[in-house]
């Protein structure tokens, strides 16, 4: 356990204690039990860690009940294509990301955006305006079986034939799919070709990522440890593959449309976080632009602070300490979920 998150748990422990007056005030424990409404104290830990920079839709999962992280976003933008790191585009809204990881004998794509005229218009279209070839596009990896992450597989598959990669669980998942009503060419789900297993290399040319199956968002998300550089300079990127917490302790959801529960989570995300630290992460990334701030309005998000970054200034993607402090949130939520779903789901005031 690194340093820094033993300091953060630390100053997280602490605010638990500044919490004690407003959690008495929601309602007053039995003298004899515990209080009921102790998960407030994740709560007010994971708004502390958030400060300013890292609060907007991250803390909706603190809320009680879960809000939905997707909503509120105003409308549809398209970023702009971006080379983020010597390697690493980014291709997405400011709803959904895909990312473009481009090595020595071709292109890994991570995502597919909603539908199959997305992936047309930002994918492709970005890989043109930044100069990209869409036929070297070898691999395609979907983190997880919801539409929004594989909608513009088959346009893609179809198209450019990358090698398609998702979980057997998520796989099997989507297989429950009804057809889509859409007449659409490329609606629905792609053709499976290749089952992520847990622990996975990965290589294409001179970049091998490392695949892990973290269940609970779907059955079977997958995460990754992304290797990159700047300017030369390596680094690890951490991309955790689902981030909307369940709101039931055990699997839940309709058939085509799953998720493993909100314990799974709990475990996956523990273990990925360890993995990330064993590894030497200094970074991440997300498949949804709000949880990381890649891409919000174009001027108070990672994108805007790239581009005004000068010669010899810090890589605003790379900070140990916004990297911690991103999933000690979640922890908080994690712990605040659970506590709030135990305790019979407490009406909870603003």
């Amino acid at each position: 356990m690194s340093n820094i998150r033993t300091m953060l748990m630390a100053i997280a422990a602490f605010a638990v204690a500044a919490l004690a007056p407003r959690a008495g005030a929601q309602g007053a424990a039995p003298a004899s039990g515990p209080d009921p409404m102790a998960f407030l104290a994740h709560v007010k830990n994971a708004r502390f860690l958030a400060a300013t920079d890292l609060a907007a839709r991250n803390l909706v999962d603190c809320s009680m009940p879960p809000g939905n992280a997707a909503a509120g976003g105003g409308s549809l933008a398209d970023a702009p294509p971006t080379r983020i790191f010597d390697e690493l585009y980014y291709l997405g809204t400011n709803r959904v990301a895909s990312w473009a990881i481009v090595t020595s004998a071709g292109i890994i794509q991570i995502d597919s955006l909603d539908d199959a005229e997305e992936a047309q218009r930002v994918i492709v279209g970005g890989y043109r305006k930044l100069g990209l070839d869409p036929a070297q596009m070898k691999y395609l990896i979907l983190t997880h079986g919801h539409n929004d992450h594989f909608g513009g597989a088959k346009y893609l598959q179809k198209t450019y034939h990358p090698r398609v990669l998702m979980s057997a669980a998520d796989w099997d998942m989507v297989a429950k799919l009804p057809p889509p009503d859409s007449g659409e060419q490329f609606a629905g789900v792609p053709a499976r070709e290749m089952d992520i297993s847990d622990g996975q290399k990965l290589t294409l040319g001179n970049t091998t990522l490392t695949l892990y199956i973290t269940p609970g968002h779907t059955p079977g998300t997958a995460s990754m440890l992304v290797p990159v550089t700047d300017n030369g300079r390596r680094h690890l990127l951490s991309f955790w593959g689902g981030s909307a917490i369940p709101r039931e302790l055990g699997p839940t959801g309709q058939v085509g449309r799953m998720d493993a529960g909100m314990l799974a989570y709990k475990q996956s995300f523990d273990r990925f976080f360890k993995i990330g630290e064993e590894g030497g992460v200094d970074g991440y990334i997300a498949n949804h632009p709000y949880r990381d701030q890649t891409f919000i309005d174009g001027k108070t998000d990672r994108i805007a602070a790239l581009q005004a970054r000068k010669r010899g200034e810090p890589h605003p993607f790379i900070d140990r300490g916004t990297y911690i402090r991103y999933f000690m949130i979640s922890v908080e939520c994690i712990e605040a979920q659970e506590g709030w779903v135990r305790a019979g789901r407490p009406s909870v005031g603003p």
